[in-house]
């Protein structure tokens, strides 16, 4: 069978790329769209991804007067794109497209979240809703430099195979086990944090917080666990976890726990009464922490980066990790064992690495 390829199409400020498309490796390449008109980019992206048959072929150009729907491009909508990847489609057992397992692992290897405007499969050129203005994300999406890297490839075809975790698919999740579910809630958790990524509510933006720490009890916390010591097991084992990497100390780790409590339990608003100020009869309101939350957003994508490569390597190299049934084990044993843990911090460097 001939292999799939997709490409992603982003918005942002124009890339600096002389070559209209640049291979990074074989089957990797970064285009600079600006330098193929809509016509040019339609002919060449079709020799690089065929049509399926002939009855897609409406689903590449849209012309004035066009009925509208999710397929093909207008000028306009292409003049908005910047750079786009082109990239293996090798999602293990997808009945469709990798699209949503592929944009989750784009994402983990982002430091913000992508919005492609468009992608193109075998079916054509598909535009997805993300149900917010482009201009919210635009400058976010200034990204090519980060993806047109050897590093970037190596990244991909380490973590594909864990992808399948980004997206419902009935006959994958018939055969898993509980620890698929708990990476399957941990991505999906995460991928919802792009809907506040660039914007935050100020009298409920400890939601996020909330959301996040969801993340790393998903994670990092076994059933039957007693709620006291949860949040005690998240900090040894997120610290085993990350290492060097753990750029939020305890400290940020406790404030984010505590902005979990005063959500859930109602009590957030007199913080937020305490800190409006009044003058002139008018109301200042405060600012949500936006770096202190990017910040803890960007400790779980490292976190969930390394989970899964971690419960990747185990399932290749059972031996290096006897005894432990699953990622959880493995970093509950790692708090006392010394050469267990250099075992978990050398594989966890080496995807870091990559990032």
């Amino acid at each position: 069978m001939t292999a799939k390829n997709i490409f992603f199409a982003f918005t942002g400020p124009k890339v600096i790329q002389e070559s209209g498309a640049h291979q990074i490796a074989p089957d990797y390449e970064c285009w600079n769209l600006a330098k193929f008109s809509l016509e040019g980019f339609i002919s060449a992206i079709r020799g690089r991804i065929p049509p399926i048959n002939t009855n897609v072929l409406r689903n590449y150009e849209r012309k004035p007067g066009d009925a509208d729907d999710s397929f093909g491009l207008y000028e306009e909508q292409y003049e908005k794109c910047s750079w786009g990847l082109l990239l293996p489609d090798r999602v293990p057992g997808a009945l469709g497209d990798g699209y949503a397992d592929i944009l989750f692992l784009l994402n983990l290897y982002s430091p913000r979240f992508l919005y492609p405007v468009f992608y193109v499969t075998d079916f054509g050129i598909s535009r997805p809703d993300h149900h917010k203005s482009y201009l919210l994300y635009f400058h976010d999406q200034n990204q090519a430099d980060r993806f047109r890297r050897e590093q970037f490839v190596r990244f991909y075809e380490a973590l594909i195979s864990e992808s399948v975790y980004a997206c419902w698919q009935a006959d994958r999740m018939a055969l898993w086990n509980e620890e698929d579910w708990r990476l399957f809630v941990a991505c999906l958790l995460f991928t919802e944090l792009k809907t506040i990524e660039n914007s935050k509510e100020v009298f409920t933006w400890r939601r996020e917080s909330a959301n996040m720490v969801t993340i790393l009890e998903s994670l990092l916390t076994a059933k039957g666990s007693y709620v006291a010591k949860v949040g005690r097991k998240v900090k040894q084992r997120i610290s085993t976890l990350l290492g060097r990497q753990l750029t939020a100390n305890q400290r940020d780790i406790e404030e984010l726990y505590q902005q979990r409590h005063d959500f859930v339990h109602g009590s957030f608003f007199l913080q937020t009464k305490n800190e409006i100020k009044i003058q002139g009869g008018f109301a200042q309101l405060p600012s949500p922490p936006f770096p202190f939350l990017y910040a803890q957003k960007e400790l779980i994508r490292h976190a969930l980066v390394a989970y899964l490569y971690l419960s990747k390597v185990r399932r290749l190299r059972q031996a290096d990790f006897v005894g432990c049934k699953n990622v959880i084990d493995i970093l509950e044993k790692s708090i006392i064992d010394v050469g267990l843990r250099a075992r978990v911090s050398q594989h966890a460097e080496a995807i870091f690495n990559l990032l």
